[in-house]
């Protein structure tokens, strides 16, 4: 008896854990409800995105440790 316990336990966790899984992926009908003009609105704004200028291909060099006390210094002074 104590063999079917030990079995039950894991057919019962998967049964849970199938039942689980339908539940949270079951379809519940469109997310957003603003309708076709949202959608026009969102990728207005995803073309402007990408029109914009992105960061520079090249970073700027490092100032080294003199830069880092500059910018310590710089940031102490105002406290």
């Amino acid at each position: 008896m104590k063999v079917l316990a030990w079995l039950a336990f894991p057919l019962v966790a998967t049964a849970c854990a199938m039942c689980w899984a339908a539940w949270r992926g079951r379809s519940r009908g469109p997310r957003r409800s603003g309708g076709a003009f949202a959608s026009v609105e969102d990728f207005r704004r995803f073309n402007e995105a990408i029109a914009a200028p992105g960061p520079r291909a090249t970073p700027e060099p490092r100032g080294g440790l003199r830069g880092l006390f500059r910018k310590l210094k710089i940031a102490g002074q105002g406290s």
